[in-house]
């Protein structure tokens, strides 16, 4: 399943990319965002490389925007060392736990649940019997 295979094409909030990768920098330190850095800095004092990577993963991540749980769990259960964005997708699409699989049913027909029934009071009848024979022989 690729990351963009889900419900969703939109790209991520920008608040959620930037959590992410506040997540990652807060965990990792600089070696996270040191992956991504050009050094260029722009008017408003960031790094055009980490701004540049920014809006690339929110744009790569779109299909998981409906299924904030999953990267909540990502960020979570980080790695040692800081993921590039197909080992980040890789880890979405594992931690992934879809809710919209049909449960396997299966429903017993009235003479099904009258033939078992009557299998359980034959076996149940079975163990008191041997359980009478034994309580005899221990008490003879």
């Amino acid at each position: 399943m690729s990351e963009r295979s889900l419900t969703s094409e939109r790209a991520l909030p920008n608040k959620w990319i930037q959590k992410i990768f506040a997540t990652m920098q807060g965990h990792y330190g600089t070696r996270f965002l040191n992956m991504w850095k050009t050094g260029q800095v722009l008017s408003d004092g960031t790094d055009a490389g980490v701004m540049n990577a920014m809006d690339h993963w929110k744009h790569k991540l779109a299909g998981w925007a409906d299924h904030p749980e999953t990267i909540k769990r990502v960020l979570e259960n980080l790695p040692a060392d800081p993921p590039s964005l197909p080992q980040f997708c890789e880890m979405m699409r594992l931690s992934h736990i879809r809710q919209d699989k049909p449960a396997i049913g299966y429903e017993l027909s009235d003479e099904q649940i009258a033939a078992n029934k009557a299998r359980l009071k034959r076996m149940l009848s079975t163990l008191k019997s041997h359980r009478s024979t034994i309580h005899d022989m221990e008490h003879d």
